[in-house]
């Protein structure tokens, strides 16, 4: 399991630094194609040998990689998380939460302790 877990992490890893690599092979391998493409033939100082038209087309398929989302599909920018309203009396920021909840059980909010809960280092 662990072997064939390596290989496909391997496999990634060296999937992800060569297609660069790969690329470049199919610009030079089919070069006249390119330069037969380019948009920049009237301008040769700028020494474009159809590189502008491979640049189009890698931009054309990462574009077309690219997750689509869907038409009715609404993106949430901003949550209001906090709210002040006057149906929830208990939920105001002015008031005091603990003498304005009525406690049925007043024993159940305990004392804070007297002296610190961490003791610093003698």
């Amino acid at each position: 399991m662990r072997f064939v877990f390596l290989i496909l992490l391997l496999s990634g890893i060296v999937g992800q630094a060569t297609i660069r690599t790969a690329w470049t092979i199919h610009y030079q391998m089919n070069r006249a194609e390119y330069l037969a493409r380019c948009v920049n033939k009237d301008k040769p100082s700028l020494h474009c040998n159809g590189q502008c038209a491979f640049m189009k087309e890698i931009a054309a398929r990462e574009k077309s990689q690219e997750p689509q989302l869907p038409e009715n599909f609404q993106q949430i920018k901003d949550i209001q998380l906090f709210f002040v309203s006057a149906i929830f009396p208990y939920l105001t920021p002015d008031t005091d939460c603990l003498k304005s909840i009525p406690l049925s059980a007043p024993w159940a909010l305990m004392e804070p302790p007297a002296h610190g809960i961490i003791k610093p280092p003698a």
